[in-house]
């Protein structure tokens, strides 16, 4: 291994992070790790070492360099504690990033078979595609549906789920069950809810519902459904985490047909979700969503689109904001972040 660092006999701990990021030459740690009884064990980190990212994990055989890249541009370092960093590469560093770190998650996918998400997807729409072709569940009153933890980071939500393939069919709202129909209509979303600002667009028949995130509401309520549902079949989605992040959710015929998601880091602002549901699409939603922001929020002109994928990538290439002469230029961010795994009763820890 080319970086000279102390290196443990087994799996890394807290002690061993504490002593890597006390070295002169190492910037940052991101690390990958197990939460135990007792503590944490590292099975990965990565290294922002001056102008260069470098990779290891814990191989059966012994920790491994993954990769030694040399950045183009410096990246954005958030720290909030030594388990929680992100650093985020912009530019070309981006895509080259986001290629490195799904190599780190299928290579601790091979070793110790277990995925750490974002790093690693694996199939994940082609999974749940499978399932459901097989699986016979037709609405939430169906035997089939469960309860289940909310997979946004709104505390205390709930989803109603098929315990087969995982098809969504609803969350639950103070106390009842709501048919996620009824979830994605205007009618429900202003039923005893005000939300935080209405923007017009000159149409008739739509317009656009502001969320600022606080306090959780119906408008916060709507966008984590559809965050959850958009998710369950792409790897390419943002957690949606509302006291960070703003929204707007694009109201069409009396229906939630999309939205996107943005916050402000370090100064700077940055896309995080772009979704506009299936039998929406095709419509002018995503352009129109992407052009009243920028005229609404984007102040400086500059904005960052975080992990774009080629879709959505020819969107804003379109829009002129890629490479582009027009009025708002994107530039692509790729966020790495520390990620930890719990165990279930059915995983032992990798030794």
């Amino acid at each position: 291994m080319s970086l000279n660092i102390p290196l443990p006999a087994g799996l890394g701990d807290y002690a061993w992070l504490e002593t890597l990021v006390q070295r002169e030459e190492i910037d940052q740690t991101i690390p990958l790790y197990i939460e135990a009884d007792d503590g944490i064990e590292v099975v990965a980190v990565s290294l922002l070492c001056e102008d260069d990212l470098r990779m290891i994990y814990r191989a059966p055989n012994g920790w491994q360099l993954l990769t030694e890249y040399e950045l183009s541009e410096d990246p954005i370092i958030h720290v909030d504690d030594l388990l929680d960093a992100v650093v985020a590469f912009v530019g070309t560093d981006a895509r080259v990033v986001q290629k490195l770190a799904q190599e780190l998650g299928e290579k601790l996918e091979e070793h110790w078979k277990m995925g750490f998400v974002p790093y690693s997807q694996s199939g994940k729409g082609d999974k749940f595609e499978e399932l459901r072709q097989d699986c016979n569940c037709s609405g939430i009153d169906d035997p089939s549906i469960e309860r289940v933890p909310g997979m946004s980071e709104i505390e205390e939500s709930a989803e109603f789920r098929c315990h087969n393939c995982m098809s969504l069919y609803g969350i639950e709202y103070q106390g009842r069950r709501i048919d996620l129909d009824e979830v994605f209509s205007a009618e429900w979303l202003f039923t005893n809810s005000t939300p935080d600002d209405i923007v017009e667009i000159g149409a008739e028949d739509s317009f656009l519902v502001y969320s600022d995130g606080r306090p959780i509401d119906k408008t916060e309520r709507v966008i984590g459904a559809m965050t959850s549902y958009g998710g369950d079949t792409s790897s390419s989605f943002a957690r949606y985490i509302p006291e960070n992040h703003q929204g707007l959710l694009y109201i069409r015929d009396d229906d939630a047909a999309g939205y996107v998601t943005w916050e402000e880091l370090d100064g700077i602002q940055v896309l995080r979700q772009l979704y506009v549901r299936d039998h929406y699409r095709r419509r002018g939603i995503a352009e129109e969503l992407i052009q009243t922001w920028c005229q609404e929020y984007c102040e400086d002109g500059v904005y960052y689109i975080d992990e774009p994928n080629d879709k959505s990538r020819s969107l804003f290439s379109k829009l002129g904001h890629i490479d582009g002469d027009g009025e708002y230029e994107a530039i692509e961010l790729y966020p790495i972040r520390g990620v930890g795994n719990s165990l279930d009763g059915s995983q032992t820890l990798p030794q």
